[in-house]
């Protein structure tokens, strides 16, 4: 089930039917975070050893 952070610090939980309509109705109250990456980015080991799939 999706969660969405409020401005005022609440956590709700949102059915996945319903979300569509709750971001619509909600959008100026919901915080969107940007996760900053932590390491360098994996190389599919397919293509790092040269290995057809």
């Amino acid at each position: 089930m999706p969660t969405a952070l409020l401005k005022n610090g609440e956590t709700v939980q949102v059915a996945l039917e319903d979300l569509e309509k709750f971001i619509q109705e909600n959008a100026e109250n919901i915080v969107i975070q940007h996760i900053k990456r932590r390491g360098k980015l994996r190389k599919n080991i397919a293509e790092s050893e040269n290995i057809t799939v």
